[in-house]
């Protein structure tokens, strides 16, 4: 018995000990402090690890840099007074022996010099530490107009000609294969993406490898004469926080590549004879659409051809990826098809109070008809670029207003009125106010031809009209029906709280149920 209480009695007190002290014989296990940071590059020299080889090697720049005081040729050789961004070394590939003996040799005399130091010899999964078993803050940095324009005005930055006309030279250029040397074509720039992808293939350099060669090397050269440059250290440029503090530009200059202001888009063989089958014509504003965009990528995934020269309208070009212009122009699951930016600029809190119970159709005969409109006889009486700028004029001209008075001042709802006072609904007023933001929004305007057309954002299956039929006609006071159509309780609440959520309405929360329904004393 004495036995069995000692037993008891220890196992008490181990149990009181872990309460009290829930760290005990974790002490002696070292905490991995996760490296976390924008810095952090991935060493290793085969594209697949072997068997019983180590795992790659976590490097964190930045950490490093610091280290030897900004000094890139503790690291990196210099050749025709630019650093190579590679280390150790210029042309011949790296090796494991390069890198042991390099680094292992820096740590040792930061050891023997009393500094702080990082791992040696023996110390190998100290740096080994695999892909996944750190993390990493490293965000892209676009390279948008905002950037382009201050570097296109900066004055430090010139070109390669000696005409001096512009800097554009200065970064954009074209490969010759025989020569193996670049070369500049005025009219001809492109974005880098577009021959520099994410990996190196067939030597053309990977997009930052061409990056860092030339956007950091500038830097470098610009800070060595004591001028104001960008960034040299990677979280400059890749960290989330750095890039929110890089400067804004101020009216941005409009890109330089002979592109036309107005284009007309079709799939006809002649410009100005419609083929049987083909839709209208398209005017398309091209110089609005860029100040509406990011990049030209945005539209121009590839290359800054024209979208007809891969998307040809029987769909059979390989440049193309076999899509047909048709559904270039038209799928929904992309941004970089017409409809598919449309639909997500639908999104957007001014208009998907609407646009959420409404969603865009691929086949739409009054949506068509408002990119469609250029026609054939048009054509025929006049230059493309003149019609196209006729079309475009009587789009932004059909917006049509609609009196005051021909909207319904309130709604009276009383659905539940059993047990609240009727919900007074301030109808005239929600609609002005979704009108104000349909008239401040170019694209809104274009696409909702007049206001009575509006009415079909809540009025979702009825035809276009400024009486349409009311919510009791479709939804019944018992439902849901047969079909799965809400009740007229269910279809209030959800047009009403949905629409309210969707476009943040502060004054009227969407669960604030007292605002709407007042209870009976």
């Amino acid at each position: 018995m004495s036995k069995v209480k000692s037993f008891q009695l220890i196992i008490l007190a181990m149990i009181v000990l872990f309460i009290m002290f829930p760290f005990i014989g974790q002490a002696s296990t070292p905490e991995v402090t996760k490296e976390i940071g924008p810095d952090r590059i991935i060493i290793k020299l085969e594209n697949e690890l072997k068997k019983n080889e180590m795992p790659v090697v976590g490097f964190m720049h930045d950490v490093h840099t610091k280290a030897v005081g900004d000094k890139c040729t503790a690291c990196h050789v210099e050749e025709k007074g630019s650093v190579v961004f590679k280390f150790k070394r210029t042309q011949k590939k790296a090796s494991m022996e390069l890198y042991h003996n390099e680094c292992v040799a820096c740590h040792k005399e930061k050891k023997s010099a009393k500094d702080s130091f990082r791992p040696l010899t023996a110390e190998c999964r100290a740096c080994h530490v695999g892909r996944e078993a750190r993390t990493s803050l490293w965000e892209q940095i676009k390279f948008d107009k905002s950037l382009h324009s201050i570097h296109e005005r900066s004055a430090q930055i010139k070109g390669m000609e000696s005409s001096g006309e512009d800097n554009c030279s200065r970064c954009h250029h074209q490969y010759n294969e025989k020569t193996k040397e670049t070369f500049f074509t005025r009219g001809q720039e492109e974005a880098c993406i577009y021959c520099h992808k994410s990996e190196t293939k067939n030597d053309i350099r990977s997009i930052r490898q061409a990056s860092h060669d030339s956007c950091v090397k500038c830097h470098q050269s610009f800070k060595a004469q004591n001028i104001s440059a960008g960034p040299v250290r990677c979280a400059g440029c890749h960290d989330v926080q750095m890039q929110k503090q890089i400067k804004i530009a101020i009216d941005i200059t409009r890109l330089k590549r002979n592109q036309p202001d107005v284009v007309v888009l079709t799939g006809w063989k002649n410009g100005s004879k419609k083929e049987k089958g083909f839709m209208n014509a398209v005017a398309f504003n091209h110089k609005f659409h860029e100040e509406k965009t990011v990049s030209c990528k945005a539209c121009h995934h590839e290359t800054l051809k024209k979208c007809s020269d891969c998307h040809t309208p029987g769909g059979g070009d390989v440049n193309g990826g076999f899509v047909s212009l048709e559904k270039a122009m038209h799928t929904m699951d992309t941004n970089q098809s017409c409809l598919g930016c449309h639909k997500e600029a639908t999104r957007a809190k001014e208009c998907a109070g609407c646009h959420f119970n409404a969603p865009i159709e691929a086949k739409n005969p009054a949506s068509c008809k408002t990119c469609h409109s250029l026609t054939s006889g048009l054509l025929e009486t006049m230059t493309s670029e003149n019609a196209a700028k006729q079309a475009l004029h009587d789009l932004d001209t059909r917006y049509q207003a609609v009196f005051v008075d021909k909207i319904p001042e309130e709604v009276i709802i009383g659905i539940l009125s059993k047990d609240y006072k009727p919900s007074v609904f301030p109808h005239r007023k929600v609609v002005q106010t979704i009108i104000k933001k349909v008239e401040s929004n170019e694209m809104a305007k274009s696409f909702h031809g007049d206001q009575a057309q509006l009415c079909v954002g809540c009025h979702h299956n009825s035809p276009k009209t400024l009486e349409p039929p009311k919510c009791a006609s479709c939804h019944s006071k018992t439902g849901p029906d047969a079909d799965d159509r809400p009740g007229l309780k269910g279809a209030y609440h959800g047009q009403c709280i949905t629409c309210h959520q969707k476009m943040e309405v502060e004054t009227v929360l969407a669960t604030d149920c007292v605002k709407c329904h007042e209870e009976k004393k």
